[in-house]
């Protein structure tokens, strides 16, 4: 049974702050009472677990973080109440929960020149009004804070790279490695060798024909 905690104990727990391996979500899927549709993700390059709160997330998250220009991804984000509240009252919108409720951002991405771009995700493209309310709420935050926001829906994935991610990047860890297609896997998670991994799931089929000197580039 999930149990929801208050705000203020978010804040005492230091709930949505922190960098890297050291961030702290401001959700969590133990808040929920129902999990079949959230997950904990393991960050293979830091190590911390990601709490995503529906498989939209995950699969978005997969391809996010493998992205050479995301240096780091922080997920249910806290947006400061007093802006997100003040927008509220400007657009004529109630503001959602309680007066101290946090709304949050799916996530902020964190680029290599040190940039920002937040991301909301929808399991898909039929959103109601209410949601298109908060959605606006959080476009206009982000906008009056100078950080892009864009939309990301599960039906706009590559579900195949999704995948191809999920599998090699368990083996990003060489400690994990423990024959020629963990090692393989290895490789391509830390992009020692560019594979087109797009179009098809790689199995042990396509990892032999990489060892027999077609079908990968080294980086």
């Amino acid at each position: 049974m999930g149990k929801r905690i208050s705000e203020k104990g978010k804040q005492l727990r230091g709930m949505g702050t922190g960098e890297g391996a050291e961030y702290i979500p401001y959700i969590t899927t133990s808040e929920f009472n129902s999990r079949g549709t959230t997950s904990v993700i393991t960050d293979w390059k830091t190590g911390r677990q990601v709490h995503c709160l529906s498989q939209s997330e995950a699969l978005w998250y997969y391809v996010l973080r493998w992205r050479d220009d995301i240096a780091d991804i922080r997920e249910q984000y806290p947006l400061d109440n007093i802006q997100t509240t003040m927008i509220a009252e400007q657009l004529g919108f109630r503001h959602p929960g309680k007066k101290d409720h946090v709304m949050t951002t799916d996530f902020l991405a964190t680029k290599t020149d040190g940039s920002y771009t937040a991301y909301s995700v929808k399991p898909d493209k039929r959103l109601s009004e209410r949601t298109l309310q908060l959605l606006c709420i959080e476009k206009i935050y982000w906008k009056n804070n100078d950080v892009p926001f864009q939309m990301l829906f599960k039906d706009e994935v590559n579900m195949i790279l999704a995948n191809n991610i999920r599998l090699v990047t368990e083996f990003y860890d060489e400690s994990k490695v423990f024959d020629k297609y963990s090692e393989v896997k290895h490789m391509i998670a830390t992009k020692e060798i560019d594979v087109d991994l797009t179009k098809k799931i790689l199995d042990n089929t396509d990892i032999d024909r990489m060892l027999e000197g077609d079908g990968y580039e080294n980086r």
